[in-house]
Order: C-alpha cells, then structure tokens, then sequence
C-alpha cells in the first residue's frame, strides 16, 4: 500500500468514528474532505461497507500479534463479527488513534528558541514568544497562534506541511519558509523551494526571495521581494532588514532577546536597513543606539527608543 493510500485509509477510519457518533454535526467538513480526493472517498466507501475489509482491520488492532488471522479465518458468525467490530472499532479508535489527532501546543517564552523534529530531517524553529499547536497524522498541520517560525523541510515522501495562521493557509512545495504572525497580519517568506498561500482560493506560489504580508480578511496577496538570507536568519541569532519600519524592529527585538523594546510615535515609521546581532542587543541595549539612529531611555524593565521622525 503506497503512503498516500495508508493516509486516506487512517483518515477514513477516524471519519467513521466521527460520523458514528450520535453528536457529530461537522457533515460540511466531513463532506469536503470526501472531494478533496478520490482516494478518501474510495477509502471511507470500502470501510464502512465492506465486510472483508472492517473484518481483519479491527481483529489487528484489537488482538494479540498473530490472534487476528486465526480469527479471521474461523467460520460462523461473520455477520456479528463485523457488527461486533465496528462497535469495538469506535471504542480503539477513540482510544488508539484519536490521541493522535489531537492537538500538540508548544510555546516559548521571548527569547527563547526551540527546535520540533517533524520526522528524520523535516524541522520546526520556534523564535521566542511563539505559540502554535501541530495536529494530523504526522503532525503536519500547523496552527500558529502567534510569533515567528521556520520551517525545514527535506522529505518528500513525508507530505507537504500544511500552515494555518489566522485566516490564511500555506503549504509547503519541499522548502525552506518562515512564518511570522503578529495580531491580525500573518508574513510569509521563502528562502528555498516554494510555498503555495490559499490553496483552495487565490493559490499564490512564493518563490525563493519572495515574500507575502497579509491580514486576516484580505481580498488580494500579492509577492514582494525579500533578502533569501533574511528568512530564518533569527535562529542563527541575527535579524536582516530592508527598508522596514522601527516599529516593526523593536517587535522582532522583543522576541528574540526576551527584552522589552518600545517605540515612541514619532519614530514608529522610520524605515531600517541593516542586520542586527541578537547577541550583541542581549549583551549591551545600547549598541543600538548608532545603529538605528535612535536613542534609548530606560523604562521599567525595559527600553524606549526615541527621536526625531
């Protein structure tokens, strides 16, 4: 059985489990996964009807190793084997496959990085503040809630990552991208291969050195350009702008140093070129200062940046 076959087996199975509950109400989403592709359809039709298929599937994963083919091989009572199975069926998916459905959330704290393998090479970089969960088989669906990510992904025959963040879907072509999600905007940038953004809508490809800002609700993408090197550059301790507003640095500055960084109104919209070295910012605030042209006053625990606009 080839992989994508397998999938739509396990995601049918869990299809049952849902549809036979007496609760279920989700006939819409149920229904576009069903046209999503053939293969699905052609999985749920053959487990929930037939006899030979249901009949070994749940001896296997309700029996000791080796118990389910000699059960299936007795003759007698096929037909209340089956009913039998379809209602043990519900109770191990519920018990078995169900917790692999459910949602993983992973969070850090502002200036904390963390590192999520999603198979052998395939990798999650969290930058600091970040919240989001991994759901689907093979965790390959990302709910980010809000911060930064970078994605590594090298196996092809894993499946594409599937990227949620706000109203906005991307998913990954086998790439290098980053995601960032702050309030209502999501920011996509592509440093190798491709992603494709809304893919059941405006289906918009990002290149390597291309970029998308959106917010929830926008009726158009549209590509911009960007530095390949930028995307991702804060898990190698740096941030590389281009032409971007102050306002927007002292945010990243937030997350990946763990230090709270401000911005009076005159200076929100001053636009910045340059890179910036998270270590050297942890290490003296101040540096900061020639760099962005601003000046820098004490507040609490953190730090001000002021000037003229």
């Amino acid at each position: 059985m080839t992989r994508d076959a397998d999938d739509a087996r396990e995601s049918a199975l869990h299809w049952i489990v849902r549809t036979n509950d007496p609760a279920f109400e989700a006939w819409e989403e149920f229904t576009d996964w069903l046209e999503k592709s053939p293969a699905n359809a052609e999985a749920y039709h053959r487990l929930a009807g037939s006899e030979a298929d249901l009949c070994p599937i749940v001896a296997a994963i309700t029996m000791p190793n080796g118990a389910g083919e000699a059960h299936a091989e007795r003759g007698g009572r096929r037909g209340l084997a089956v009913a039998a199975g379809i209602a043990a069926l519900a109770g191990v998916m519920t018990a078995i496959v169900a917790p692999r459905l459910m949602p993983l959330d992973y969070s850090t704290a502002p200036g904390e990085t963390r590192t999520i393998a999603l198979g052998d090479e395939d990798q999650l970089i969290m930058n600091g503040d970040t919240r989001l969960s991994l759901s689907g088989f093979g965790r390959r669906t990302v709910k980010l809630e809000q911060g930064q990510l970078l994605l590594h992904l090298r196996e092809s025959g894993k499946g594409p990552v599937e990227v949620r963040a706000g109203d906005l879907t991307v998913v990954d072509v086998g790439t290098v991208f980053e995601v960032v999600r702050n309030g209502k905007s999501t920011s996509v940038a592509v440093s190798e291969g491709a992603v494709l953004a809304d893919p059941n809508g405006a289906q918009l490809k990002l290149s390597p050195g291309e970029r998308l800002d959106t917010v929830d609700g926008a009726d158009v993408l549209q590509a911009a350009p960007v530095d390949p090197a930028a995307v991702g550059a804060f898990a190698r301790g740096q941030l590389i702008y281009a032409d971007q507003p102050i306002e927007q640095v002292a945010a990243d500055l937030r997350r990946s140093t763990g230090i709270d960084f401000s911005t009076t109104p005159a200076i929100r919209a001053r636009r910045f070129n340059g890179t910036l070295s998270v270590a050297e910012v942890k290490r003296d605030p101040k540096s900061l200062e020639p760099l962005l042209g601003v000046s820098l006053k004490r507040s609490g625990r953190g730090w001000v940046m002021g000037g003229k606009g």
